[in-house]
């Protein structure tokens, strides 16, 4: 059995270009460091600009007693 984790992160539109609202590169090695391995990134850019986001997924072998976070 697997859990999964999705984090989105928020992709905003200025005069300089897009940014993120966080680090990708942080979260990633956030979230291997608990043991949680990234399976891949999902890009929302195509949706209107107050819901324009990416998400990363994340994955690990279930913990006993734990549940889909």
């Amino acid at each position: 059995m697997v859990d999964y984790h999705i984090e989105s992160i928020e992709v905003h539109h200025g005069r300089e270009g897009i940014s993120l609202a966080k680090d990708y590169g942080q979260l990633i090695a956030k979230y291997a460091n608990e043991g949680w391995r990234f399976v891949q990134l999902v890009n929302f850019s195509g949706l209107s600009l107050s819901e324009r986001r990416i998400d990363l997924i994340f994955e690990r072998e279930k913990r006993e007693g734990s549940g889909i976070i």
